[in-house]
């Protein structure tokens, strides 16, 4: 954001008081349970700016007081004084961007930071006093050999962290990344390789004491990501804040993304009704066969607990049989789905996979 970064937590400040007024008015407006500062580069914030953005959470829509409050950070751009007043702001939850701990592999990624800056950055998060941080990591990149893989695994353990994401490369169209493979700079990735890396990290993280929770999140007892539990379980969150993306009162939508227009059309523009601020575009109703398959898919995700198939019953006033004629009996029968119960969970061997499952429901 740069310039923009006063101007950009000024709007910010107005479109979370516009949709708490609006959820007022609905009779929606709630205590926060979890908050969240992501994408970009949120510890580039002021401690001021994180203060004044909780402060007007919790004088709008009302803060929990064991509210879960995570902000995203990248290695690089902590020190132990601003970690202190961090916590002090009321920031319990820290998520780094480790991604991996080999000097090459962070290079093709074009991060900024070793892995030496990671060892730095969680003993300071420690001494600043909090007890809850995540490490992410990448598996599945160009080159990336099953042993350096497992190195920054062993790295990534050996700081102890509570709570680990792994995610697997995605290569977006218009990324540098996406060049370099058009002209022959970088080879594909091996998405059989990827399956490899992403089955060592299981027996890995397993024998470590994490349990697995959700398909790319693994965390030691009592450290899952509430925030992140509450997509996966289907329950509905706000999107505040340029690039932002939220699902509530029958609505599912996404802000607008550039923070010169997010900025603009919050201080000009009208909202439209809880909960779509003055910037908020893509809205639509969700209908119910979208609220199903959503349902389906994020469920799926916790591996652990998997699709409460009473709920859903309930909700939908239908069975998922009636509602997907065939299907799960079909996914069954290919070993990628399981009953346990009232529940319907995913097998070990679509975990990596599991898109191949999804999309069926879509």
């Amino acid at each position: 954001i740069g310039d923009l970064q006063d101007e950009y937590v000024r709007a910010l400040t107005n479109e979370i008081d516009q949709v708490a007024q609006m959820a007022a008015e609905a009779g929606q407006r709630r205590a926060v349970e979890t908050v969240f500062f992501g994408g970009g580069t949120p510890s580039l914030l002021t401690v001021a700016q994180v203060q004044s953005l909780l402060r007007t959470v919790k004088n709008t829509f009302g803060l929990e007081e064991a509210a879960e409050v995570t902000l995203e950070a990248n290695p690089d751009t902590v020190n132990a004084g601003y970690l202190a007043a961090l916590r002090a702001a009321g920031i319990n939850r820290l998520s780094y961007g480790m991604q991996s701990a080999s000097a090459a592999e962070l290079r093709l990624l074009d991060r900024t930071h070793g892995f030496e800056t990671v060892v730095d950055a969680v003993g300071a998060t420690r001494s600043a006093g909090f007890e809850n941080f995540n490490l992410d990591l990448i598996f599945g990149l160009p080159g990336q050999s099953l042993a350096s893989w497992g190195q920054s695994l062993d790295a990534a353990l050996s700081l102890q962290p509570p709570h680990l994401s792994l995610y697997c490369l995605t290569i977006e169209p218009g990324t540098p990344m996406q060049r370099w493979l058009q002209n022959g700079r970088i080879l594909a990735p091996d998405p059989d390789l990827a399956a490899a890396h992403y089955e060592l990290a299981c027996e890995m993280l397993a024998r470590a004491g994490f349990e697995h929770y959700e398909i790319s999140n693994w965390a030691q007892p009592g450290y899952a990501c509430r925030h992140n539990l509450a997509y996966w379980r289907d329950q509905e969150y706000l999107g505040l804040g340029a690039g932002a993306h939220g699902k509530a009162n029958g609505y599912r939508y996404a802000v607008v993304r550039r923070p010169r227009v997010y900025i603009r059309r919050v201080t000009e523009g009208q909202s439209a009704g809880y909960p779509l601020s003055a910037a908020a575009v893509e809205a639509h109703e969700v209908d119910i066969q979208e609220a199903m398959s959503d349902r389906v898919i994020t469920q799926l995700r916790l591996l652990q607990e998997g699709l409460d198939l009473i709920q859903f019953e309930s909700q939908f006033g239908q069975n998922i049989e009636d509602a997907y004629t065939g299907l799960v009996a079909q996914l069954e029968g290919w070993g990628l789905l399981r009953r346990d119960g009232s529940r319907l969970l995913l097998t070990d061997r679509s975990w990596f996979i599991s898109n191949q499952v999804f999309y069926r429901f879509m």
